[in-house]
């Protein structure tokens, strides 16, 4: 497939979606949401599990972003941008992600999904980073400020009592639908593919979690579905640190479609 055939596929999902998502009726979020599975109290607090959970995010996260700093590291200034902004959202993820499951409602879930779009748009500029190029660094402040205002528009809809999560949800689903046809229509510049399946695989499982909370939790009282999330999210970014943290020499992005069309 020439370079500009894939970028019109590329362009072709985000419209078709685009289309399909503003088609639709207004999604509010539904109070049956915050109702999770696991409410059991550790020292006193509700909810502990799914808040103790968090844990994952922070691991991935302070480890993350420890590599992709540390002084001798190989990636260029670009990509420790990239990577940065993924591991910082990480953090941030843990920590909003813990406050809302403390006590949950739409108001403590927008502090929930921010961060994550911060993560997210980091995710998506080091796959662009690792598989075509600095465009990657270019493209990540407009893909995080799209997010950041999706949930934004969410949480204000909310207020108004009309709620509205369809563009929170295309985000979602297009940053894991772009990755993917990233993944199969690039090839790396590096050795990261294993790496980024496995990160996009793992949130993909997240999500199956998610969708079965009670019926994972009724299976013995031993963990729900969406601890589960928490941890395969969380813990699926672990094959990305550990390429950070085993290379040892550059990490090239230079090669242009053009060049590699012509190896």
């Amino acid at each position: 497939m020439q370079p500009r055939t894939r970028w019109w596929i590329l362009a072709g999902v985000f419209v078709v979606a685009l289309a399909v998502t503003a088609a639709l009726p207004p999604i509010p979020n539904p109070p049956s949401y915050h109702d999770f599975a696991d409410k059991r109290a550790l020292l006193g607090e509700a909810n502990s599990f799914d808040v103790l959970s968090n844990l994952a995010f922070l691991l991935s996260g302070v480890l993350g972003l420890y590599f992709a700093l540390r002084r001798r590291s190989p990636l260029t200034a670009d990509q420790k941008i990239c990577y940065a902004t993924l591991f910082a959202g990480l953090i941030l993820t843990s920590i909003g992600s813990a406050y809302y499951h403390l006590a949950p409602d739409n108001a403590r879930l927008v502090w929930d999904r921010l961060p994550m779009t911060i993560a997210m748009a980091g995710f998506m500029a080091a796959l662009i980073a690792d598989r075509i190029g600095k465009i990657g660094v270019r493209l990540m402040p407009f893909i995080a400020v799209v997010g950041i205002i999706s949930v934004l528009q969410w949480g204000w809809s909310e207020q108004q009592g009309h709620g509205d999560l369809r563009f929170y949800a295309f985000y979602q689903g297009m940053t894991i639908i772009a990755g993917v046809a990233i993944i199969v229509m690039f090839s790396s510049n590096f050795a990261g593919t294993r790496e980024f399946v496995t990160v996009a695989a793992c949130n993909v499982l997240s999500k199956i979690f998610e969708l079965f909370d009670k019926p994972v939790f009724a299976l013995g009282g031993i963990v729900s579905g969406h601890t589960l999330k928490h941890l395969s999210a969380g813990l699926g970014f672990l094959p990305l640190v550990w390429l950070l943290a085993r290379v040892r020499k550059p990490l090239t992005t230079e090669d242009t479609e053009e060049h590699r069309e012509s190896k």
